[in-house]
């Protein structure tokens, strides 16, 4: 985390640090949907949407398709947070920093947000025993009342917990500790691989993460069953001397060793996102991060399709293999079950045996493949039309109020117990019933009212330039004890200004880099540039797409963006002209497709 933002402040003039505009835009989009689902998650009556579906316009089956599976895409965060980590590694190993050094800063930064990631889930956090008083509202009395502690199996099913939740909840292991961890470990990693100066031969170090990669999802099945040695059906086993979860033991109830032991199995096979398999996505962000560091008369202009490509083969295959799974489970037991699995798809460890006996082994590699291709096609698709077309400044210039969102972004994370005191007001105030269900319509108010808040908390917090975030508090701590960090500020810079986010250099006008084909760049004033066509070239794939695929189909109105300034740039010619056509026709058929969905019933289709 720490590696994402620029940590250097002092009282001199404004130092404009070096960032990517995908990665600060991917990062605030990342915390900004975040936001968004869970407040509908908490808001949205979906038993009473479920009770008259066939009633509905089809629409409501899209979203509740949809959003499951949106719900997935933590994983985006893990890539981008990886791939900004590789970047800071690069930059110290450029800077002539000692190897040692950048190892133990790793290490030491990735304890740390582990920390505070335990007291975040624990104690400080939305779902921790801070962010459940405001879950409580309506009866603070019994917010404080010691009952039997409820188990795994009834998180999430409209149950709500009290202060009691610091006793278990600091082991449920979220992207956050994925994030800690994979920081540690590919910090160790790079540190064996960057001896010997190697880290200097990029195809070398590409390589091996790729090989990394593939053996952590090899081992992941191995890892899981030497893991449920430690009580049977780990994680979501019970142990058998107190009836609480295997992965959670609670604090007081459980014996000792149990406690210590969490964190550590959570880390190998918890239910979200253990590192194996995902430290393999870990890796494939510090390809990312390797490539996008490389002088620019050494970029791959090949590198954003190729991965995009990748991307598409897992994220098609695991698609396949998740609809091959559901339909079988449907066969064994009934829709609705089937149904309820596909929404559990955000939770890795669900799609094994482990969670239940009806899911067949190796289901998990369906799930993985398909999240985790769409999150790679994503980010290969904003890094393709943003850093390789040299438009990072005019975009960021445009996605300020988003790329906010990813300045503090795991106190934003942390704050999420913002939209429990806006439900809490707005259902208060409108049906007279503190945490009363919305349909649709109140919903997106909720969510609009909250991210309208979060925004304005924002906006007033970088003036203090984020003092008092977790974000500040981790950097102060890592600025005044690791030399590697220490040795960056002036000795004028005061403890507490060391833990400060640069606002002005880091987010308004930093130093946007670029990673246009510098001969394309040059010939932007020649007929070669022109010859070239590459804006064209790059509207007519995005309208094709867009215009072929489903998933994809809002590709088309990036298409017809891209087309009409190829038109400007580069003059009329055939495939910008055709791109032009084709994204027409594909915003057309997008838009009637859902004037189609809001116009027909769920009943129609006769499958409930």
């Amino acid at each position: 985390m720490e590696a994402n933002i620029s940590l250097e402040t002092t009282s001199k003039p404004i130092k404009r640090s070096k960032r990517f505009a995908t990665l600060d835009f991917a990062r605030g989009v990342a915390i900004f949907l975040m936001i968004g689902l869970h407040t509908l998650a908490l808001v949205l009556n979906i038993p009473d949407l479920l009770a008259v579906i066939e009633d509905l316009a089809l629409v409501n089956l899209i979203m509740l398709i949809i959003i499951p599976f949106y719900g997935g895409l933590a994983g985006f965060f893990l890539l981008v947070s990886s791939a900004s980590n590789m970047v800071s590694m690069y930059r110290d190993l450029e800077r002539g920093n000692s190897i040692r050094g950048i190892v133990f800063k790793q290490v030491f930064g990735g304890f740390l947000l582990l920390i505070f990631a335990m007291l975040c889930e624990g104690l400080i956090g939305y779902h921790g025993a801070f962010g459940n008083f405001f879950l409580n509202l309506n009866d603070i009395p019994g917010f404080f009342q010691y009952n039997p502690i409820l188990n795994y199996e009834n998180w999430g099913g409209g149950v709500t917990y009290n202060w009691q939740v610091l006793l278990f909840r600091m082991n449920h292991f979220e992207t956050i500790h994925t994030i800690a961890y994979c920081i540690i470990l590919n910090g160790m990693v790079q540190g064996l691989l960057s001896l010997k100066k190697n880290w200097q031969n990029r195809r070398r170090m590409i390589i091996s993460y790729v090989i990394l990669a593939v053996v952590v999802v090899g081992l992941t099945q191995p890892i899981w069953d030497i893991v449920s040695l430690y009580g049977p059906g780990y994680p979501f086993g019970l142990i058998p001397e107190t009836g609480n979860v295997l992965f959670t033991p609670v604090l007081g109830e459980d014996k000792w060793w149990r406690f210590i032991a969490a964190p550590f199995l959570s880390a190998l096979a918890a239910p979200m996102e253990p590192i194996f398999p995902y430290l393999a996505i870990s890796f494939i962000g510090s390809i990312i991060g390797i490539e996008i560091t490389k002088p620019r008369e050494k970029l791959n202009k090949k590198f954003p399709r190729n991965m995009f490509l990748v991307g598409t083969f897992m994220f098609v295959a695991g698609l396949i293999g998740v609809a091959v799974i559901i339909l079988g489970i449907m066969n064994v037991t009934d829709f609705d079950t089937a149904i309820g699995i596909y929404q559990l798809i955000p939770y890795h460890r669900h799609y094994s045996p482990s969670y239940a006996n009806y899911i067949p082994p190796f289901a998990w590699v369906a799930q993985f493949l398909c999240v985790n291709g769409f999150a790679i096609m994503l980010v290969m698709f904003l890094f393709r039309l943003i850093e390789y077309r040299g438009r990072s400044k005019a975009f960021s210039d445009r996605t300020k109020i988003v790329r906010r969102f990813g300045t503090v972004a795991f106190s934003n994370y942390n704050n999420q117990f913002i939209f429990y005191i806006m439900f809490f007001l707005l259902s208060s105030a409108i049906f007279f019933t503190p945490y009363a269900k919305f349909y649709w319509a109140g919903t997106f108010l909720v969510i609009l009212v909250t991210l309208a808040v979060f925004t304005l908390l924002l906006i007033g917090w970088e003036k203090i330039k984020y003092t008092g975030s977790l974000e500040w508090f981790i950097r102060t701590v890592t600025n005044n004890l690791v030399p590697a960090r220490k040795k960056r500020f002036d000795p004028s810079v005061k403890w507490w200004q060391k833990g400060q986010v640069d606002v002005e250099g880091a987010f308004y006008n930093p130093e946007w880099i670029d990673l246009e084909d510098p001969e394309e760049e040059k010939a932007k004033d020649e007929k070669k540039f022109l010859k070239n066509q590459s804006e064209s070239k790059l509207a007519l794939i995005l309208s094709i797409v867009g215009l072929v695929t489903i998933i994809l189909n809002a590709a088309s109105i990036f298409g017809l963006f891209v087309s009409l300034r190829a038109r400007k740039i580069e003059g009329k010619n055939r495939k910008n002209t055709r791109a032009l056509i084709i994204s027409i026709v594909g915003c057309v058929l997008f838009a009637a497709f859902y004037i189609v969905c809001f116009s027909i019933k769920i009943g129609v289709l006769g499958i409930f």
